[in-house]
């Protein structure tokens, strides 16, 4: 079976994903394992995930036995999945930890991990997969160019197991109606008054947390900036004097984990307490969210997306893929074609900011006339320095009660000054602080789990021994020093 057109760029962005959950995926299947054999291997708990998906929409497939076969090893290829007996049908799901057996009536087996992890350590990795999941869903029931209604029953299935307490409660019986009408929805009342009712914010209390961010210095000041003159037009439209026609999109500049999506989450509710903006919500996407890989679909996903986002936010991370390298050639001008048409129709209750590395993001404005006549604020996002990295660090600490010794962190602030020295577009910053941080727990969790007394201030203490080494990160897929470069600046694999 040959791709539809675009449907590479959504498996590559998706295995990056799955590829970044391994890890907090396997900490937490290490924490809550109480099975007498060894805990499952994380890759493993995943592949088997992606299979069930598989399995379950080819079972709804009008095709025979052969094509279905072909189709699964197809996207077994695609995704790199492994297993023992990649056919079809699939065996029996594996058992998983009886530890955890209540979830799994209500949540996938990989979420259900995650949900653990997510509360002990203030993450949000179970939403990710669920968004994650829902995506591969897609991509493997619309990678034929069709939706069937049967396929479409089985998606909203999936969505309502995926979001239990989200969305509407579908009639199947309704299931036709409801995929063709959809995307043209706006948001219901139920769901616009769950994000009304919730009180607004105090200015004050907004610009505490943004002064309380780690580094952030010039977009803090243009952010502050940005606030007292939205305020002198609020102050003006009150007397009845005449506002200024200025756009109020963004696009945001910068390197991954520089805080662009925090940023934007906090300019949301600064939209809302100023009622610039009636709900205030943000609405994150990508190219995978608003281009569709066949004729015709495109549209409607971008205005399904926007629909949710009226009365907020709408983020697009890496907005630049929607329009690669200013071809026009493919179905993401479309999407760029048809938002631009969405932003002036609905120019009183949707700011849109897009986001994405400085020179790519330069030329995708220059791509479009409307792009750069509706784009005119711009935030660069500093790359963060060791030191703030080791800050950014420390939150993560805080938040999930942690300690660090004074030696573990000047060896954590080696170790970061190393990667600014290998600091090229893809480093991470914050993504990277986040990682070391859960290896540092992952192997703390390994010292002290054969201690004779292990008490709350052992539980609590990072020690040098759980900074991770180069072996620790290179055997988890982080981006980390080679033990020659370590070694130049003096530090030292331990164990």
């Amino acid at each position: 079976m040959s791709l539809a057109p675009n449907n590479s760029l959504l498996i590559a962005s998706l295995k990056k994903t799955f590829a970044d959950l391994r890890l907090p995926l396997e900490m937490s299947i290490r924490s809550v394992w109480r099975g007498s054999t060894s805990p499952p291997d994380a890759k493993m708990v995943l592949d088997n995930q992606l299979l069930s998906l598989i399995k379950r929409f080819i079972d709804v497939r009008k095709c025979s036995v052969e094509e279905k076969q072909r189709y699964f090893e197809t996207i077994c290829h695609w995704f790199d999945i492994e297993g023992e007996e990649n056919t079809f049908p699939l065996p029996a799901q594996q058992a998983f930890d009886p530890s955890i057996s209540e979830r799994l009536n209500r949540a996938p087996v990989v979420i259900a991990y995650l949900e653990e992890y997510d509360r002990k350590f203030g993450f949000n990795y179970a939403d990710r997969t669920r968004h994650a999941l829902f995506q591969f869903a897609n991509l493997v029931i619309k990678s034929d160019g069709t939706v069937t209604n049967d396929e479409a029953i089985a998606l909203l299935q999936l969505k309502q197991t995926l979001y239990p307490n989200g969305g509407d409660s579908i009639d199947t019986s309704e299931i036709e109606e409801k995929t063709r009408t959809r995307s043209a929805e706006k948001p219901t009342a139920d769901e616009a008054a769950t994000i009304e009712d919730e009180p607004l914010r105090p200015l004050d209390d907004l610009l505490k947390e943004l002064d309380a961010l780690v580094g952030l210095e010039r977009v803090k000041a243009d952010v502050r900036q940005l606030i007292n003159f939205l305020k002198v037009q609020q102050m003006r439209k009150e007397k009845g004097m005449a506002e200024l026609p200025i756009s109020r999109h963004l696009v945001f500049y910068g390197n991954p984990g520089t805080g662009k999506t925090t940023i934007a989450r906090l300019l949301s509710q600064v939209y809302r307490t100023l009622q610039i903006l009636r709900r205030g919500q943000l609405i994150e996407s990508d190219r995978g969210d608003l281009v569709a890989g066949y004729v015709g679909q495109t549209a409607l996903k971008v205005k399904e997306v926007v629909n949710k986002a009226l009365g907020g936010v709408l983020f697009i991370d890496e907005a630049y893929a929607l329009n690669p390298d200013g071809r026009g050639n493919d179905f993401g001008q479309e999407a760029v074609e048809t938002l631009l048409k969405l932003m002036e129709d609905h120019r009183d209750e949707l700011v849109v900011i897009v986001a994405g590395y400085t020179k790519k993001m330069d030329a995708f404005i220059a791509s479009n006339p409307g792009l750069r006549s509706r784009f005119n604020k711009y935030l660069h996002f500093e790359d963060y320095k060791p030191e703030q990295l080791v800050e950014i660090f420390k939150v993560f600490c805080r938040k999930a009660a942690f300690e660090m010794t004074p030696d573990a962190e000047l060896k954590l602030l080696e170790i970061f000054k190393l990667l600014d020295l290998m600091r090229d577009e893809s480093f991470g910053n914050a993504r990277t602080a986040r990682n070391l941080f859960e290896l540092t727990v992952s192997k703390q969790a390994n010292r002290i789990v054969t201690l004779p007394i292990i008490d709350e201030k052992v539980l609590a203490t990072i020690e040098t021994a759980d900074i991770p080494t180069e072996e620790d990160t290179r055997s988890s897929g982080a981006r980390v020093p080679r033990s020659n470069q370590a070694s130049a600046l003096g530090i030292e694999n331990s164990s």
